[in-house]
């Protein structure tokens, strides 16, 4: 996909007259940028309830109280325990399109919440495995929507400049939900009643009460207003944020009408059903992407160290309640400090070389755990058992420098406008269903073959990487809107704002009217 076409438009020409900023000094001396900034800062929860289930779920493994209270659970009740999350995801992604394409992205994230809060409180009062596994999956159903659209808001509302390092943040808060889901079980876990796992529980509401103000705080997506015919309410918000109140901004003009062209091209084009998903080359090109996402996003190894953490520290000699739970503690600060850091480099070096990267050294570090596992197992070396410990570590931080942030960013703006919820929808889906086939095999293969199982994982991340190196392109320095250039090229539905894709688009309509043998006018957005 990535190697065919006739002629490609130039990336970095179109980065090159991208009119991105016209500020001058930091962000937080403008006013506008300011009020936005910190109001962004409620979208940066969209992934802290995923982070704080998968710490959750492993972290209450370790209670004595849980196991008690749900009967020692193994095995495929484990596994069902643990992948109700995601089956809920599987369900709750045919609420991500239909309710922000059709309501706005404010009332997705309002859906979202109060699915988690429902879940929440029946995990909390739990007192039996079938109401915890149906509760989990309310949870999983509310999680995949604010995971969803998240992302997808920030991306549409963040300054230009900001929005690489914008959209790459909100999905760091993985990590962070995943240190607090830690450090309030290593709190509570002394507790000697079923407080010790409710607490920690309970607690899962925080990012959904959050989110709830956010919903009401945050403006609506200039873009969704745009495709509504609410023109004048998206420049309003332009202005008031990207340029200060001042609607002749240089840079607000630009990305309004860039928008507006985009998405009335879009929509005359009837290019916003689900079909379109595999109508075109170009669009089959970004579902395999997406579908390839998913599958990566949860297959490299990560949903051991997510939600069997405390069975690998097991394989690894590590037994003592406080020493299990310290670790999954610290590993995620260590975590959350890399998904941060990384988290400005996308639009600093770009996508694809932080997603190979970063697969790459996954492998290294998931094969040195292997190793030293095996090692500990055959031979008792408690040097090869703390090395495990530190590979895992270091895994967290290879895994957060490309498949965290610049991942989610890669995902929301290969997608038009037109398709983008129903795009993130289709990476949800796959995400879901991977990470419920693999949170429901992953006990099972413990259970069977202990740490030789690992090594599924470790050639299974070298076939990933070489797909990621053959079908993902670079995507850094196009608008949100020009990105699709590069995808469809000559087909691409886009504005003819800048003046790289003006040129292209034109000399592709002359060679059309060449080819077809006739002179016509034709007629584009200006």
């Amino acid at each position: 996909m990535a190697g065919s076409t006739e002629k490609h438009v130039d990336r970095r020409a179109l980065e090159d007259t991208t009119v991105v900023s016209n500020k001058q000094g930091p962000w937080w001396r403008d006013t506008g940028l300011r009020k936005l900034n910190l109001m962004l800062f409620f979208l940066m929860f969209s992934e802290f309830t995923q982070g704080y289930d998968a710490s959750l779920i492993n972290n209450v493994q370790e209670l004595t109280v849980w196991q008690e209270d749900f009967h020692h659970p193994h095995g495929s009740l484990l596994g069902a325990m643990s992948a109700m999350y995601w089956i809920g995801n599987i369900v709750g992604v045919v609420f991500i399109s239909f309710i922000s394409d059709r309501f706005g992205r404010r009332y997705s994230l309002f859906f979202g919440a109060i699915l988690c809060l429902a879940g929440t409180g029946m995990a909390t009062g739990a007192s039996s495995s079938g109401l915890f596994i149906a509760a989990r999956l309310l949870l999983g159903m509310g999680g995949v929507v604010v995971a969803a659209i998240g992302p997808v808001w920030m991306g549409e509302l963040a300054y230009p400049d900001h929005r690489a390092t914008a959209t790459s943040m909100s999905n760091t808060t993985y990590s962070g939900g995943a240190i607090i889901a830690a450090w309030i079980t290593f709190g509570s876990f002394r507790l000697s009643n079923a407080w010790a796992w409710r607490i920690p529980t309970v607690f899962q509401a925080l990012p959904s009460l959050i989110q709830l103000v956010g919903a009401f705080v945050l403006p609506e997506s200039p873009r969704w207003l745009i495709s509504r015919g609410r023109d004048q309410a998206a420049l309003a918000i332009l202005a008031k944020y990207h340029g200060n109140g001042d609607a002749n901004d240089t840079v607000v003009q630009y990305e309004f009408q860039e928008m507006k062209e985009t998405i009335e091209l879009e929509i005359a084009a009837n290019k916003t059903s689900w079909m379109e998903l595999i109508n075109t080359r170009g669009n089959r090109w970004r579902s395999f992407i997406l579908i390839w996402c998913g599958i990566c996003k949860q297959w490299s190894g990560n949903g051991l160290i997510s939600y069997y953490l405390s069975s690998m520290l097991k394989s690894a000699g590590i037994t003592r309640e406080v020493d299990t739970t310290l670790i999954t503690a610290t590993s995620q600060m260590f975590s959350f400090a890399c998904a941060l850091a990384f988290a400005f480099l996308p639009g600093r070096v770009g996508r694809r070389p932080l997603l190979l990267w970063s697969m790459g050294l996954i492998w290294l570090v998931f094969a040195l755990i292997t190793a030293c596992t095996g090692v500990f197992v055959e031979t008792g070396s408690r040097s090869a058992s703390y090395a495990t410990v530190a590979f895992i570590y270091i895994y967290n931080g290879v895994h957060n420098l490309g498949w965290t942030g610049a991942m989610m960013l890669y995902v929301v703006e290969i997608l038009p406008y037109s398709l983008r919820a129903k795009g993130i929808a289709l990476f949800w889906l796959v995400t879901g269903a991977t990470g419920a086939f693999n949170t429901y095999v992953n006990p099972l293969g413990i259970d069977a073959f202990a740490w030789k199982y690992y090594f599924f994982y470790v050639g299974w991340i070298v076939v990933e990487f070489v797909v990621v190196y053959f079908f993902f392109i670079e995507t850094k320095g196009p608008s949100l809107e020009q990105v699709a250039l590069l995808f469809d090229g000559k087909d691409a539905v886009v504005s003819h704002a800048n003046p790289v894709a003006e040129e292209f688009l034109d000399d592709r309509f002359k060679e059309k009217e060449m080819e077809g043998g006739e002179v016509r006018e034709i007629e584009v957005a200006r």
